[in-house]
């Protein structure tokens, strides 16, 4: 059962092959996709599961703009946005330029084709969503406000199936937001968490009419920097937000829920510290090598490396998490070894460098120093220029 998740990113095009299998395909559209902005995107980032294609949209352009990022981002056709994607995830998407069959594939995805959405409001409630019907009546929420400041928590409520319940024994009902909106909840919706003391929804779901309907999802609070850990000073003030909104794209695509959120936390963090890991190795070989040192033996050590990485990732997807520690910690002395080897390289290449310029900079200084000597200590060498006859006679 696909999910959608619309977040404007960096375009990333999954395929529907890798949503057949283990991989999740999302689609993120709205006025931030950066991970500082979009907890989602961070997640995307982070974890192997997920794979993005991220179409942003400054609120502030027009509709003839708009159209034109449209052409570039957005699925040509509806068997495209389908076929593509598992999940949707829009924030704060000002959309009111779509055209009417871009309203009616979206509604088309969420009722017929099982497609699932998370969505933040913001101004796009009164722009959009409170305008076209289409997506008012997809919509689990009503009576949508935005923004007001005071600190609150989130309370999860116990009887609801257990997709947030473990994150209670984990603190996440202590975290302190900072900004947060009002909703309402439909008739026949899903309240699974409220906002204390204000005693208001926080996250919303239900399955709209349709054949096929997919799970869409409204969280009340913006993406709150404070709340979700986003911004510079929070980064650890809710440290399983990632693992949150993981198991509402699982449950939302009727797949296993989280089984071991510790054990996954460090399996995805061994696998994305390899990544950036890599990435760092590769831009110091691309570095020596434009400076003629010879990287063929490092990039057949990493290539051998990526392969046996790539049977830790499939242990990660399906949730043997032991297997994935184990492997990635068995690597991490080899990718050590080959970070230290890039930079010796790296290092090589800089002395010759700095040896060239020293040579060139000393020989100049020499040759200066030389003829600076003659002219100005050896004058006794050099005879004056006597007048011609010529002149003696004007």
């Amino acid at each position: 059962m696909p999910v959608v998740v619309l977040i404007v990113s960096q375009a990333f095009c999954p395929t529907r092959a890798e949503g057949d299998g283990l991989i999740i395909p999302c689609f993120v559209m709205g006025e931030s996709v950066d991970p500082a902005g979009n907890a989602f995107t961070a997640l995307f980032i982070q974890d192997p599961l997920f794979r993005y294609t991220a179409y942003p949209l400054p609120p502030d352009l027009s509709d003839t703009e708009k159209r034109k990022l449209d052409r570039v981002y957005y699925p040509r056709t509806r068997k495209i946005l389908v076929e593509s994607f598992d999940a949707i995830i829009i924030r704060d998407a000002r959309i009111l330029h779509f055209t009417s069959n871009q309203f009616r594939d979206l509604d088309y995805a969420f009722r017929e084709a099982g497609m699932a959405s998370v969505t933040i409001h913001g101004p796009s409630w009164d722009q959009v969503w409170s305008v076209v019907t289409t997506l008012y009546e997809l919509s689990p929420v009503d009576n949508f406000k935005i923004r007001f400041y005071e600190p609150w928590r989130v309370v999860f409520r116990r009887e609801r199936e257990p997709v947030f319940l473990p994150f209670i024994e984990l603190g996440m009902e202590k975290v302190v937001g900072e900004a947060y909106g009002t909703m309402e909840a439909k008739q026949g919706a899903t309240v699974w968490a409220d906002m204390q003391p204000q005693d208001v929804p926080w996250l919303v779901s239900w399955r709209p009419g349709g054949t096929d309907a997919g799970m869409q999802w409204v969280f009340a609070d913006k993406f709150d920097a404070a709340w979700w850990g986003l911004g510079y000073g929070t980064r650890d003030t809710n440290p399983y937000a990632m693992d949150l909104a993981t198991n509402l794209l699982l449950y939302s695509l009727g797949k296993p829920l989280i089984s071991d959120i510790h054990a996954r936390r460090k399996a995805r963090s061994l696998l994305y510290g390899f990544r950036a890991q890599k990435l760092l190795i590769l831009s110091l070989m691309d570095w020596a090598e434009s400076f003629g040192a010879n990287t063929r033996s490092l990039s057949s050590q990493l290539v051998i490396l990526e392969n046996q990485t790539e049977g830790a990732a499939g242990s990660y997807l399906v949730q043997d998490y032991a297997a994935t520690i184990d492997l990635m910690e068995s690597l991490s002395a080899r990718i050590g070894g080959i970070s230290k080897e890039a930079v010796r390289l790296k290092d090589d290449a800089m002395f010759w460098v700095y040896i060239s310029e020293w040579l060139a900079i000393t020989s100049v200084a020499i040759a200066s120093g030389a003829v600076l000597w003659s002219l100005m200590m050896r004058r006794s060498v050099y005879r004056a220029v006597q007048a011609t006859r010529i002149i003696e006679h004007l």
